[in-house]
């Protein structure tokens, strides 16, 4: 399938707000509603648009995220295919992707602390005890989105800046904000009368708890789960550490991520590796480019870079809870 330059700015503003009305979308593309509405059923149809995701603020809610990379037992491709269906079924793994490179796997496991990790990666490590080889698990210190930015170039520029809520202090939510957040969690277009529908509540108290969960951050935006692959690019992800490390190269290591075209994320961990970057482009060859020109910037504070291919995305959601 072949998709126009409508549909890659269509992709570019869903994956900044998952939630746009069909009314905002058209406006920006100069399009009618039933234009939008088509084109999106169409890229859903077609699976590049898998899902619509609510982002969380992980410090408002006390959460934590473990990267957790896996090396496999030679499963095979029945096997490997139903050991993904058995890790995505684990309400607690909010990432989960097939790799290349050193590691067969990685996943993602949020939790409210060490103990609750621990219990969960025990719980995993029973389960798929036969499937597992070794493992490798870091901690997640921060971590940042920027977006598909080389699907619309000119708009992306207007869009970036730093961040200047990191570290905001948790705030308690009670049981029905867990449960307005769930179903987000489960589809963040979903309408707020179907949302009343579901939580059996006014849709009036709905709407309002959900702008004082935008407002306080803890819901902090809406975005996509897409396949990228489905539009000719293949994502990678780049492991770093680092020497000689400082504030300012750390900073200086965020500006390029967040300005460059295809770099699509960044994260800081405790663990293995300093750093992490996903990368989408369109062959190797722009990869192997992109780490030149980061390696020429960034030399003398990089000790070594350790690439891996994500081939597929599995599973993509912010919430680790089933209520």
């Amino acid at each position: 399938m072949k998709f126009d330059k409508t549909d890659l700015q269509l992709l570019y503003l869903l994956d900044a707000d998952g939630r746009a009305s069909l009314t905002d979308l058209a406006r920006t593309l100069h399009c009618s509603r039933e234009t939008v509405n088509y084109r999106m059923k169409r890229l859903e149809r077609e699976g590049v648009l898998l899902g619509y995701v609510g982002k969380l603020g992980f410090d408002r809610l006390a959460l934590t995220n473990f990267i957790v990379y896996l090396k496999l037992a030679n499963p095979g491709e029945e096997g490997y295919r139903g050991l993904v269906g058995r890790l995505a079924g684990k309400p607690y793994i909010t990432w989960l992707a097939s790799l290349g490179g050193s590691f067969d796997m990685a996943l993602e496991i949020t939790a409210s602390g060490v103990n609750e990790f621990e219990e969960r990666f025990s719980d995993m490590l029973g389960d798929f005890s036969e499937d597992i080889l070794s493992y490798s698990v870091s901690v997640r210190s921060f971590q940042e989105t920027y977006g598909k930015k080389y699907l619309w170039p000119e708009r992306s520029a207007q869009r970036i800046k730093r961040r200047k809520d990191i570290g905001a202090p948790p705030r308690p939510v009670d049981g029905l904000d867990r449960r307005i957040i769930t179903a987000i969690a489960k589809d963040a277009r979903v309408s707020i009368i179907d949302a009343s529908m579901f939580l059996k509540e006014a849709p009036t108290t709905v709407s309002l708890r959900l702008k004082r969960l935008e407002t306080d951050r803890i819901i902090e935006g809406y975005t996509t789960f897409s396949s990228i692959k489905q539009l000719g690019y293949t994502r990678f992800k780049a492991l770093i550490k680092v020497r000689n490390f400082s504030k300012e190269a750390e900073r200086g290591m965020n500006d390029f991520c967040r300005t460059h075209p295809n770099i699509y994320y960044f994260a800081k961990n405790i663990g293995s590796w300093n750093f992490e970057i996903e990368v989408d482009v369109p062959s190797p060859m722009e990869y192997q480019r992109l780490l030149m020109d980061f390696r020429g910037r960034f030399g003398a504070n990089i000790q070594d870079i350790e690439s891996l291919t994500i081939f597929e995305e599995h599973k993509f959601c912010y919430w680790p809870y089933e209520k």
